[in-house]
């Protein structure tokens, strides 16, 4: 984008001023041009989307979540602006024609650990309020490889966050999709903690479980 600015303006002078004013309407005509395919290029949908690709370190099929959801817990006890998050991507593995229904979660900070006056959150079982219900998942561990899946899927950048395995199903995972209300119960030290929505990509998860249904 900047090589095409520099050759407009180089244009406009080695035209000279006769052609300063078709000059300044090729500038913004092409300008206009250049903002509408980067606004196109932002706008795309693509990413939303589910991810399908072959593991190379498990030789399984790997169907994922194109963005997953993100949860925050506010602390305003230790500083303006502190929250604890927990990322939620789903996925499945398909081994030999064998699917494994997966939920993956992250549980990190913008908080120093060191700061905070309770120690880590409980991670077994992860409990999803979802509308009227309440989804315990139980912690199958901490290695995404265990379930077919090589490299872990959307952790958190610039985090060192463990992922947390759960095994789930299709319909639980529509079920989450469909809700209204969502948010992750959770304690640490025995204080309830409750995570609410923070970035909503329920859409992201219905279009992964229309997917896996053989829906288009």
């Amino acid at each position: 984008m900047h090589r095409l600015l520099r050759l407009i303006a180089d244009a406009s002078v080695v035209a000279g001023p006769w052609a300063a004013a078709a000059s300044r309407v090729s500038r913004r005509s092409s300008l206009s041009w250049v903002a509408l395919a980067l606004s196109a290029c932002i706008a795309s949908p693509s990413d939303d989307r589910p991810k399908e690709y072959l593991d190379e370190a498990t030789a399984a099929t790997v169907s994922v979540v194109g963005r997953p959801l993100v949860f925050a817990h506010e602390r305003p006890e230790l500083t303006s602006h502190a929250r604890d998050y927990v990322t939620l991507a789903a996925a499945a593995v398909n081994r030999n024609g064998k699917v494994d229904h997966v939920l993956i979660a992250y549980f990190w900070s913008t908080v120093d650990d060191r700061a905070k006056p309770t120690g880590a959150p409980v991670t077994d079982p992860l409990v999803i309020a979802a509308d009227d219900r309440r989804l315990r998942l139980t912690l199958q561990g901490h290695s995404t490889l265990d379930v077919g899946i090589g490299v872990p899927v959307h952790a958190p950048p610039g985090h060192d966050a463990a992922p947390n395995v759960y095994r789930t199903d299709l319909g639980t995972l529509r079920f989450i999709a469909e809700a209204r209300h969502l948010a992750v119960l959770t304690s640490a030290d025995d204080t309830p903690m409750t995570y609410e929505v923070w970035e909503d990509q329920r859409a992201a998860l219905l279009g992964l479980v229309r997917l896996l249904s053989g829906q288009k």
